[in-house]
């Protein structure tokens, strides 16, 4: 068995490397423009999001599948698509690239995603026209369309049906979500419930007796059952979308009755699962990275190895597997998680699957059904607004092999006690070790062609936040607006809680502009903001009223500021150094802010323009910078040549967007760090720029590099 298993774990390994070197040699290096394509499409198979269509599809003629990106040109071009309900084969013209990894520390990292998929490259099609499927592609791909057409028929028509019944049945018998669901959905998500709702073993559980249940009834022998369910599984994975945990389940349960029916010897639980488990790996390897993935095989294998009845108990130890798991992925807990899943559990049972099936299939009780299923949204929304989400961070990934090792060591031992302060040991640590960390660190987000700066001092006492960054709209259409998490939630949030930070001490908006102050609404809603600074005068503004009334943020903590009416000198770490006055907003009335620690000094200027920059150091003149943030996204209208000649600061830093449409960082701006020997680093090049600072002055720079993801040291000095 040693043997056997070693000769596994070596022909797994080689398999990986040779699945990497695969990918690599798919993988676009660099950008290759106007490329004509051929894409073979099911009609399931993509989504519109304001002016956005996005699809998956087969690149004919290469045995590759590839991620396609095109923007409808008219709103009678999206409402043509919006009526496709068959196969078709896409001719497009357009860029392909390789998708790029995350920028930021922590960032969802939307490459790994999609190479559970097998999928490393990406057209972003700037034509597109649609032919039909007959005489372009073989029958290959015309075998399975015929189930995309009927799971897209019934997507639409639960659209149509009496909702939340019918989004409530996408999600749990066909593996769609509706965007019309998703506040639902994350409400669910927030309770630490999703696993109910995605489809997966239990959901097949279900399936299976469902259908040995009705051949009972109709006289049909098991034998035939068995033969009957070896052709309706595979089926119902195309049709309930072919999620990861869906095919994994119906993989195992096919696999069980073809044993057990087809073998002298059935396969075990566990001789099934590894079996499927080994198939996985080598059909998408990196599927394995994901959350999804890992709890469903992990979860299965201690079902397996634990045949306990008390629900209490499973539902125990199925949560002491999960967290390690759940706070390395996602950073946040909720207490009512492991009570909720151990109630809701027989509720799922007894109450909501058979409420779905039977609004579903008998319209004379669709609408008692559907009643029912409002009190149970409702249900999922006043219990996420409880308190109990404990933001723990990000934990080391020792402290992950930790907590599942003695949770496994939980199964086989009698010193549960033992294992039990342990654990809470562990996690105590673990905790401290992110709530309190012993360095001061300045971060400049790569935000896109926006700005935003976190300044964290040492054991998180203090949190400030400079700018939000935000999405500039030009003169959308209500058919172009799209629906989608701003990167202020995606990027800035995500950031705070993998640290461990739920609270903003102090939020600094620069001036008026949506790339300043755009994700101020989103971010306030996940993040505590105990007090918000603004120059002077935008506090009248009506844009900047419309956001604080979406906003989280207390009116009453809002403060309007100059240079002179709060400097924040003395115990403050940041001094304000403009507006000399109340302004409107714009960018000559910008903030500028002045961080001192440790002797270092770290400068803000917001989209301040030559002229004012001229003026501060006029009104300060002993003003010097070790850190300066460039102005207006290194725009030649900022960083005027004397201004940085007085400063001269040790790093400047560019926030800038990849391929933006201002040229920004300006050639102008680059030459005069230049001529003042001035080093810079800029977002769209470096990704997130990170600098701490250490007790005895020092700081080290870090930057997330995009081209391997990981972050590097460029530069030290004292």
């Amino acid at each position: 068995m040693f043997v056997f298993s070693l000769i596994i774990c070596l022909t797994s390994f080689c398999y990986l490397n040779l699945w990497q070197q695969k990918i690599q040699q798919q993988t676009e290096k660099e950008q290759i423009s106007v490329v004509n394509s051929k894409l073979f499409v099911e009609p399931d198979e993509f989504t519109i999001n304001g002016d956005l269509l996005k699809f998956s599809a087969k690149r004919l003629g290469q045995n590759q599948d590839i991620l396609v990106y095109y923007r409808f040109h008219s709103k009678k071009e999206k409402e043509e698509f919006e009526k496709i309900q068959v196969p078709f084969v896409a001719e497009t013209t357009g860029n392909v690239d390789s998708i790029k990894g995350p920028t930021n520390e922590n960032e969802f990292d939307f490459r790994r995603f999609m190479l559970t998929k097998n999928i490393s490259n990406e057209l972003q099609a700037k034509k597109m026209t649609v032919l039909p499927v007959l005489g372009n592609v073989g029958i290959k791909y015309r075998f399975s369309s015929y189930l995309h057409v009927l799971r897209k028929k019934m997507i639409d028509h639960l659209e149509k049906i009496s909702q939340p019944l019918g989004w409530f049945t996408q999600v749990l018998l066909i593996g769609y979500q509706s965007e019309s669901f998703q506040e639902s959905m994350d409400q669910i998500n927030k309770l630490g419930l999703l696993y109910l709702f995605t489809l997966s073993g239990m959901h097949v559980y279900y399936l299976v007796n469902l259908i040995r249940y009705l051949t009972r009834k109709m006289r049909v022998t098991q034998e035939n059952t068995d033969i009957l369910l070896l052709f309706i599984l595979p089926i119902y994975g195309i049709i309930g979308g072919g999620s990861l945990g869906l095919l994994r389940s119906l993989l195992m349960s096919w696999l069980h009755i073809f044993s057990r029916r087809f073998s002298s010897v059935p396969l075990t639980g566990i001789e099934t699962w590894s079996l499927v488990l080994l198939l996985n790996l080598i059909v998408t390897p990196a599927a394995i990275f994901s959350l999804g993935a890992q709890l469903s095989y992990l979860l299965t294998l201690i079902l397996l190895l634990d045949h306990h009845k008390n629900q209490f108990i499973v539902g125990l130890k199925m949560g002491g597997f999960t967290i390690p798991l759940v706070l390395w992925h996602t950073y946040t807990w909720n207490i009512w998680t492991i009570p909720l899943s151990i109630m809701i559990g027989p509720i799922f049972d007894w109450f909501i699957f058979p409420v779905v099936i039977i609004g579903t299939f008998f319209s004379p009780l669709r609408g008692v059904c559907n009643q029912a299923l409002i009190v149970l949204q409702w249900f999922f929304g006043w219990s996420s607004d409880l308190p109990g989400t404990i933001i723990f961070g990000k934990p080391p990934v020792l402290f992950v092999f930790i907590w599942l090792t003695l949770m496994l060591f939980y199964q086989i031992t009698e010193q549960k006690i033992k294992l039990t302060v342990c654990l809470i040991l562990s996690y105590t640590i673990a905790f401290c070790v992110i709530h309190f960390p012993i360095e001061n660190e300045v971060t400049y987000f790569d935000i896109g062609q926006g700005d935003c700066s976190l300044i964290k001092t040492r054991f998180n006492k203090q949190i400030y936040l400079i700018d939000t960054g935000g999405k500039l709209t030009f003169n959308t259409e209500k058919w172009q607006i799209r629906n989608s998490r701003t990167n202020g939630e995606t990027v800035v949030v995500n950031y705070l809680h993998s640290k461990g930070i739920s609270r903003i001490d102090r939020l600094y908006l620069t001036h008026q502009d949506t790339d300043h102050v755009g994700n101020f609404p989103s971010i306030s809603k996940n993040i505590t903001v105990k007090q918000l600074m603004i120059p002077a005068g935008m506090e009248k503004l009506a844009s900047f009223q419309r956001r604080l009334l979406i906003s989280n943020v207390d009116p009453h903590v809002v403060k309007a500021v100059t240079d002179q009416a709060y400097p924040g000198k003395g115990l403050d770490l940041i001094q304000i150094l403009h507006p000399f006055q109340s302004g409107a907003g714009k960018n000559e009335d910008s903030l500028v802010l002045l961080y001192q620690l440790y002797g270092k000094k770290f400068l803000f200027t917001g989209d301040l323009d030559q002229k004012n920059e001229l003026k501060v150091i006029q009104k300060y003149p002993s003003l010097t910078a070790d850190i300066m943030k460039t102005g207006h996204h290194g725009s030649k209208t900022a960083s005027a040549p004397d201004f940085i000649e007085h400063l001269k600061p040790k790093l400047a830093i560019i926030s800038a967007g990849r391929n933006n449409r201002y040229g920004h960082p300006d050639q102008e701006t680059l030459l005069t760090l230049q001529k003042s020997a001035v080093p810079y680093l800029v977002t769209a090049k470096s990704g997130m720029i990170k600098i701490r600072t250490t007790f005895k002055g020092n700081f080290s720079v870090q930057t997330f590099n995009n081209n391997n993801n990981e972050e590097k040291k460029v530069k030290h000095a004292s």
